[in-house]
């Protein structure tokens, strides 16, 4: 299964968690992200599929390493944060209807590039590694909103996404420190690797 498939499995089954477990009968209340209330933890799943539709073809320069461009994170932290709580307020009165017309827009420009490699505003990628971060902001942030609502049942994070990332944080580990990190639960890993458990490891996290 190619890493569109898999973005848009995990995206069709974490949308219907939205909508149906009740979750958003807790908008208003703190996420476990410091800067967001759980409308705007929403609100920024569905962000993350606009910046799919600033890619463009790229065939002048050679792609960042996946590992170097998900390190890059950090340094957009509060850009990202501002642009999430504007876009939450916009969506207000409709955030299902909000979230599915970025996810729309995200989609209609990735099913129209044809360009291996692409721009971003970081530089040059892989469209496949860009891709892959978008899986990343779904089971990242995912597992951000279940654990946000503890009392609804848990976000349908699938094996294959879950993997994935699994598999680009613990390559980007890898390239840090020389070596692989150990990794019992995978879930655990993608926690350390992200900074939402705490670890001795002076390499995490990773962003």
């Amino acid at each position: 299964m190619t890493g569109r498939d898999l973005l848009r499995e995990q995206w069709d089954a974490l949308r219907a968690w939205i909508e149906e477990s009740g979750v958003l009968d807790h908008r208003t209340e703190p996420s476990v992200l410091e800067a967001w209330n759980v409308h705007e933890l929403v609100t920024h799943v569905g962000r993350s599929f606009l910046a799919l539709t600033v890619l463009g073809p790229e065939t002048r320069t050679a792609p960042l390493a996946l590992g170097d461009y998900v390190a890059g994170y950090g340094a957009s932290a509060q850009e990202i944060a501002d642009g999430t709580k504007q876009l939450a307020r916009s969506f207000e009165a409709d955030l299902l209807g909000g979230i599915d017309n970025c996810a729309r827009l995200g989609f209609r420009t990735l099913d129209r590039l044809r360009s291996d490699v692409v721009s971003t505003p970081r530089g040059a990628l892989r469209l496949d590694d860009f891709v892959a971060t978008r899986v990343i902001e779904l089971v990242v942030h995912g597992d951000d909103l279940g654990r946000s609502v503890p009392v609804v049942a848990p976000p349908p994070l699938l094996a294959g996404t879950v993997e994935l990332v699994r598999e680009v944080l613990a390559t980007a580990y890898t390239d840090t420190v020389g070596r692989p990190p150990q990794v019992d639960d995978e879930l655990t890993w993608i926690r350390l690797a992200t900074g939402r458990l705490p670890s001795d490891d002076p390499a995490l996290p990773l962003l």
